[in-house]
C-alpha cells in the first residue's frame, strides 16, 4: 500500500474524531456555556447541516483548484476552526466555528477520496478507497473516545485543541508527501441532478430517516449512558461502538456481497431499531454493575448493524444507475449528514417535551420507518426488473 495515503487517513482520522467526539462532550459543553443539553446538541446539527450542503456545492465551486492546494488549504481552515472552538467564550461562536470545521471537512474528505485512487494502480483503487474512508471509522473508534477523555480529564478546550494538533501534522504531511494531483473532469450541480429519479430519492430518504433516528440517540450518548449507569466517563462505551461499527462494516460489506443488499439492508435495518429501543429499556434497571454490563453490550452491537447498513445502501444505490455512481454517492453523503444534523434537531425536541427515557424508543420509531419505505422501494425495483426481463424474453 503506498505510504502517502497514510497522510490522507490521518486527515480522514481527525475529522471522524471531530464529528462524533461532541457527544461525549455536551454535558461538559453545556455545563461551562450554561445551556441544556439539548442546545448544546444543536452544536451536531449546525456540523452536519453545513457538511451536507456545503460537499455538493463547495465541490462544485472549487472545480478548477488543485487537489493538492485544496487538499492543504481545506485542512489548514479546519485546524484554524479548531483552535478558535477550544478559546470561544459562547455557545454561538462555537456554533460558528463548528460550521467552519465541517465545511473544510466537506471539502477535503471527497478529496481524499478521489485522491486515494490516483495514487496506486487501478486494480487497487477499490482498496485504496476503502483504507481513507475507514479513517472516519477509526476516528469513532480511537479518537472520539481519546477526545472525551482528554475533555473529562482537563476540560472539553483541550479535545479541540488535540484535534488542532493532528490536523496540522496532516497539513504538514500533505503539503510534503503528496505529489501533484490531477483531477478528473466534474459535473455541475444541475448535471449532477440529472441522476436523480423517484427510486433514488426514496432511497435516499431511507439514509436520512435511519440515520435521524440513529443519531438521535448517539448525539445524546452521553447523557443517556450516565442516567442509566451513574458513569460520567463514557469512553469505554465510545470504544465498544466503535468496535462494532468497525466489525459492521465488515460484515454489512461481506453479507450484501453474498445475499445481495436489499436483504442486507432490511436486517440492518430491523436489528438497528431494536438495539436503538433497548437504551430506553435499560433506563427501567437501577444504576448496578448490571446496568453497565448490559449498555456495554448494547453499545458493542448497536455499532453493527448501525454501520453495517451502509455498504448495503450505497451497493443498491449504484445499482440504480451504475453510470452516474459517484454523483448518486456524493448526495449519500450528504444525506447521511442531513441525517445526523436532524438526530440532533429531533433528540433534543423529544428530551424537551418528554425526558431523555424516550429517546431510544423515538429512535427506533424512525429506523422501523426508513424499513418501511425501503421494503416498498425494494418491492418497485423488483417489479420494474420483472417487467424488464419479460420485455426482453418476449423478443425471442
Amino acid at each position: 500500500m503506498n505510504y502517502r495515503l497514510l497522510i490522507l487517513v490521518l486527515g480522514t482520522f481527525i475529522i471522524g474524531t471531530d464529528d462524533f467526539v461532541i457527544a461525549g462532550l455536551l454535558p461538559s459543553i453545556a455545563d461551562d456555556m450554561n445551556v441544556s443539553i439539548a442546545t448544546a446538541g444543536q452544536l451536531v446539527t449546525a456540523f452536519a447541516i453545513a457538511y451536507a450542503v456545503g460537499a455538493p456545492v463547495l465541490g462544485t465551486l472549487t472545480l478548477n483548484i488543485p487537489v493538492k492546494t485544496l487538499l492543504v488549504v481545506s485542512m489548514i481552515v479546519f485546524t484554524i476552526a479548531n483552535c478558535l472552538s477550544a478559546i470561544v467564550t459562547s455557545l454561538e461562536l462555537l456554533f460558528l466555528t463548528r460550521i467552519l470545521a465541517s465545511l473544510a471537512a466537506a471539502v477535503f474528505t471527497p478529496l481524499a477520496m478521489a485522491a486515494s485512487t490516483s495514487l496506486v494502480p487501478d486494480t487497487m483503487r477499490g482498496k485504496a478507497l476503502s483504507f481513507v474512508i475507514a479513517g472516519i471509522t477509526v476516528g469513532l473508534i480511537l479518537g472520539a473516545p481519546i477526545g472525551t477523555s482528554i475533555g473529562n480529564a482537563i476540560t472539553w478546550r483541550y479535545s479541540f485543541v488535540f484535534v488542532a494538533v493532528i490536523s496540522l501534522i496532516t497539513v504538514i504531511g500533505v503539503m510534503i508527501f503528496l505529489p501533484k494531483i490531477e483531477r478528473e473532469a466534474s459535473l455541475s450541480i444541475k448535471e449532477r441532478l440529472k441522476s436523480f429519479n423517484k427510486i433514488i430519492i426514496l432511497t435516499l430518504s431511507v439514509s436520512i430517516i435511519s440515520t435521524t433516528g440513529g443519531f438521535m440517540t448517539y448525539t445524546y450518548i452521553a447523557p443517556i449512558i450516565t442516567e442509566i449507569t451513574s458513569v460520567e466517563n463514557i469512553s469505554i462505551f465510545l470504544f465498544l461502538l466503535g468496535i462494532g461499527a468497525l466489525f459492521g462494516n465488515l460484515v454489512g460489506g461481506y453479507l450484501t456481497d453474498r445475499i445481495g443488499a436489499p436483504k442486507t439492508l432490511k436486517l440492518s435495518l430491523f436489528g438497528f431499531s431494536i438495539l436503538l429501543a433497548v437504551f430506553s429499556l435499560l433506563m427501567l434497571l437501577t444504576p448496578s454493575t448490571l446496568s453497565i454490563i448490559l449498555v456495554g453490550l448494547a453499545s458493542l452491537l448497536w455499532g453493527i448493524p448501525g454501520f453495517g447498513m451502509n455498504p448495503a445502501l450505497n451497493s443498491f444505490l449504484i445499482s440504480l444507475n451504475p453510470s452516474q455512481a459517484s454523483m448518486i454517492l456524493s448526495f449519500s453523503a450528504s444525506a447521511l449528514y442531513m441525517g445526523i444534523g436532524l438526530g440532533a434537531i429531533v433528540g433534543g425536541g423529544v428530551i424537551s417535551i418528554s425526558s431523555i427515557n424516550y429517546v431510544g424508543i423515538g429512535s427506533a420509531i424512525l429506523v422501523i420507518v426508513a424499513l418501511i419505505i425501503f421494503v416498498l422501494v425494494n418491492r418497485a425495483t423488483d417489479k420494474k426488473a420483472s417487467i424488464s426481463n419479460q420485455n426482453y424474453s418476449g423478443q425471442f
